[in-house]
């Protein structure tokens, strides 16, 4: 499978929970960019890939709990790719300063962000 991808990820380890229907499965989030993440799940979820699923991500030591409406773009063995579809600000808001910090390079999340705002909207 050849991947594109256009933003830069950051390595962030975090609790987080991927909801499929009426169960919720907890994993860890591995890496984060600005249109998708990975995750670490101990047990299969089944989902395939182009499902959607909730994904909740849990920033540590704090009470802020990022949404996302996804889709599954891969899975290997305990690894799950998804494609963030849709998101509230408040989740976009706290993305983008969790980038920025990381990045350790604010003009380059803005570059990233600005990018992200002229694609074509997500369906």
């Amino acid at each position: 499978m050849s991947e594109q991808r256009n933003y830069r990820r950051i390595g962030f380890r975090t609790e987080a929970h991927i909801d499929v229907g009426a169960n919720s499965y907890p994993c860890e989030l591995v890496d984060l960019a600005l249109q998708g993440a990975l995750f670490k799940s101990a047990q299969t979820i089944p989902l395939p890939v182009e499902a959607r699923a909730t994904l909740n991500i849990f920033l540590p030591d704090s009470a802020i709990r990022m949404t996302f409406e996804a889709e599954l773009i891969h899975q290997r063995g305990d690894y799950y790719g998804f494609l963030f579809v849709s998101e509230d600000a408040d989740s976009m808001a706290h993305l983008r300063r969790l980038l920025e910090l990381n990045f350790g390079d604010a003009e380059q999340a803005e570059q990233e962000f600005s990018h992200w705002l002229k694609q074509e909207p997500k369906t």
